[in-house]
């Protein structure tokens, strides 16, 4: 077995063993990265430096450059398997799901709560997709909101885009959102149906041209 990959999967084991970590499980992406995603336990806030500082008393300590990512829960296969495919998504989720949190002030919110079902309008959506471009460095168009509006979904796209699960958060911008010459060019790719949702308003029923 390569070195690495048993030092990081005892470094996993022993995170697993601790009272506020339920499970983690150590990977590397595909540039070999270092990766250990841990999943805190109920009740536990997840606190990557006392993690770490653990760790680096443990005889074989976290390799260097080593990155240790909170999820808010394990992708899992079929068979019950932890699906090591999605778990950049699910870092990235990691990140994602304060924002929304935070946006609604409301903490029970999940990774399938509908942005619009929980009550999402326009200029939230605008913070929210200025927020990401700050933690992850990424431009998500504003239109993702419609085809995209769980936290679930928009960390998929995220990770399409190029978000990476340890990536530090970026210089924000000037007013913390997005500029009015990015915001009206997203708005002008969305549809009138589009631009009516995220004002919270409807189309009238027979106005053929807000379907077109």
């Amino acid at each position: 077995m390569d070195r690495t990959k048993h030092v990081l999967d005892t470094c996993a084991a022993v995170l697993h063993r601790h009272p506020a970590v339920r499970e983690a499980i150590a990977t590397t992406h595909g540039d070999g990265e270092p990766v250990v995603y841990v999943l805190p336990a109920e009740g536990h806030a997840f606190d990557a430096p006392e993690l770490r500082r653990i760790l680096q008393q443990e005889p074989d300590p976290l390799p260097e450059g080593t990155a240790l990512v909170q999820v808010p829960e394990l992708p899992r296969t079929e068979d019950g398997g932890v699906d090591h495919a999605l778990l950049p998504v699910y870092g990235v989720l990691g990140g994602l799901l304060p924002l929304w949190r935070e946006a609604f002030g409301h903490e029970g919110i999940g990774p399938d709560d509908d942005f619009f079902a929980l009550g999402g309008y326009s200029m939230l959506a605008v913070r929210l997709v200025g927020r990401v471009a700050d933690r992850w460095g990424v431009d998500l168009p504003l239109a993702d909101f419609f085809d995209l509006s769980t936290a679930l979904d928009v960390a998929h796209r995220l990770v399409e885009l190029g978000a990476s699960p340890t990536a530090a958060e970026v210089a924000p911008h000037a007013a913390d959102e997005l500029s009015l010459e990015d915001l009206l060019a997203d708005v002008d790719q969305l549809s009138e149906e589009q631009a009516l949702a995220l004002l919270g308003l409807e189309a009238s029923p027979g106005d053929d041209s807000a379907r077109s």
